[in-house]
């Protein structure tokens, strides 16, 4: 079998060929040294703002954070309380995560499944923190559910990339393994898994933070300790000082997670690629499609309901923590006019916070390809925005901006940016090396070699990675709305939860999961033509 994989073995990614160290190491120095400054420069503006006493002194320098963590007061609860919350989010993110890649594996290997595996994950990510944080407590208890939030925080952005690392391999370099007489132990060995690496790793950098802030969040509905239960304390009291230093110790938990996974990607990258895929979609009309879709939907629905019914009936559960199916349903057909309201207004701060999040995402992922010195700016300062959990920045952008919608908009763009931004950046170093030089070779200018090689190979990353913000706009919306927005199905499921009115609580609940479902089901069929025409699947011969 050896010899017969032999010729196989050289059509894979292998290492680029070493440059001479003498070549090398200038790079390196020249790249340590753009990114120095440009921390340096992020620094000072930080300073800056403290001076200027931005946001009402609420901000503080940089001297006086590192004080307020290093403080005696205050230094042993917050690493106590941190080492609760990384130990938590941890456990989720493998949770989670482990639950996510067999997922994605079970829909590569069983296509029958394939759709049904889409749909779960697909309701997982549409399930909004808000409404679901009290139930996980109930059905998780207090001590677990941070970890139960953090592993559904993390689930869908880790299925997506495992997804699209597994289809990668699809296509005629698969068929040439097969006609070899290839096992699918060693097929899987040598092609499925190394060609998906790079794409799991990817999804690591967007899930690890999401498990600090799904941790977070877990915690502030009722844990005993953690930065979730410091963030809430420092807030209530105006602890300037306890605020800063929670948060601080949240965004160096993200910022390190963030560091080792772009690492392993980055060495990934150079050993087997960059490339994605979406298996090709079995070919039948649109008619056809869409009657299997409604059936499939009518059915999870028909089952969901009934195990939520199932749950309270067994469980015995007080109508004051989730309602009957039936009350909910009796609720959203005597309001229809107030729950059509509260949609429009959600889906319009949540398509206005998607185009803010893309556009600033693609265009700094655009600004650190093409300088060095934005790069030395951008990649700092977007590695620790986004590594940051939302909810520790909560207090700040509230106090800078205010409180009312447009705030709401600027806390959802803040996660959407970060799926567009590294998928974006990603693509943009995607382009085969060989490719490169062919154009080069044929005397191709920048502007051509951007249009015919670089794009191409960029859209389907930077399809990927809206696909999973647009998942998640409608979420990043809804946790918007219910910590600041004044109108909205977050600030109504806040309001109604907080008065124990559950039917019309867990009413709004049931409209931002139909919405998350929906944007996921367009979003992700915009992906899957895009993933056709210019994908790896497509470019190796797969059918489609």
């Amino acid at each position: 079998m050896t010899g017969v994989l032999t010729p196989v073995r050289r059509l894979l990614p292998s290492r680029e060929t070493a440059r001479p160290a003498a070549a090398r190491l200038p790079a390196r120095a020249r790249t340590i040294a753009v990114h120095a400054l440009g921390v340096v420069i992020l620094l000072a503006a930080w300073e800056a703002a403290a001076r200027l006493g931005l946001a009402n002194g609420f901000v503080i320098g940089p001297g006086d954070a590192v004080a307020a963590v290093l403080d005696p007061a205050t230094l042993a609860r917050s690493m106590r309380a941190a080492s609760v919350t990384f130990g938590a989010a941890a456990t989720g993110l493998l949770i989670g995560g482990l639950l996510a890649a067999v997922s994605a594996l079970v829909a590569h290997q069983v296509r029958p499944l394939r759709r049904v595996v889409d749909q779960i994950a697909a309701l997982a990510n549409s399930a909004p923190w808000v409404a679901i944080g009290p139930v996980v407590l109930v059905v998780a208890g207090r001590d677990s559910g941070p970890v139960a939030i953090a592993a559904l925080a993390v689930y869908f952005p880790i299925f997506v990339a495992v997804s699209v690392g597994l289809a990668s391999s699809e296509g005629a370099l698969r068929e040439l393994f097969v006609s070899t007489g290839a096992s699918r132990t060693s097929t899987a060995a040598l092609l499925t898994i190394p060609r998906a690496l790079p794409s799991i790793v990817e999804g690591l950098k967007i899930a690890a933070p999401a498990a600090i802030a799904g941790t977070i969040y877990g915690e502030w509905y009722g844990s005993t300790s953690g930065l979730g239960i410091l963030l809430i304390s420092g807030m209530q009291a105006g602890n300037v000082t306890l605020l800063w230093s929670a948060s601080i110790l949240a965004a160096a938990g993200g910022l390190l997670s963030y560091g080792v996974a772009g690492a392993a990607h980055a060495l990934l990258r150079r050993r087997y690629g960059a490339s994605i895929g979406l298996p090709p979609a079995p070919a039948e009309s649109w008619r056809r499609r869409a009657t299997r879709t409604t059936i499939e939907v009518v059915v999870l629905t028909l089952l969901l309901v009934g195990i939520w019914q199932t749950w309270i009936t067994v469980a015995g559960i007080s109508p004051l923590v989730a309602p009957q199916p039936t009350a909910v349903l009796g609720d959203l057909v005597a309001r229809p006019l107030d729950y059509l309201a509260l949609v429009g207004q959600t889906c319009t701060t949540a398509a206005l916070a998607l185009l803010l999040g893309s556009a600033v995402g693609m265009s700094l992922a655009a600004l650190a390809r093409v300088s060095s010195f934005a790069q030395g700016i951008v990649v700092p300062g977007m590695v620790l925005l986004t590594a940051t959990p939302l909810i520790a920045m909560f207090p700040l952008l509230a106090r800078l901006l205010g409180y009312g919608g447009g705030t709401v908009v600027v806390i959802a763009s803040v996660l959407v940016v970060l799926p567009i931004f590294v998928y974006t950046r990603s693509g943009l170093e995607a382009a085969s090396t060989a490719h490169l030089d062919l154009a080069r070779s044929w005397g191709s200018g920048r502007a051509d070699i951007l249009r015919w090689v670089v794009l191409p190979s960029a859209l389907p990353h930077i399809s990927t990675g809206i696909r999973i913000a647009a998942s998640s706009a409608i979420i990043a919306t809804v946790v918007g709305e219910s910590l600041i927005g004044t109108t909205g199905l977050g600030v109504d499921f806040t309001y109604q939860y907080r008065l124990f009115n559950m039917a019309p609580a867990f009413g709004s609940a049931v409209l931002i999961v139909v919405l998350s479902l929906l944007v996921f089901t367009v979003f992700g069929s915009i992906d899957r033509l895009v993933h056709r025409r210019w994908g790896q699947p497509r470019s190796e011969g797969a059918s489609s």
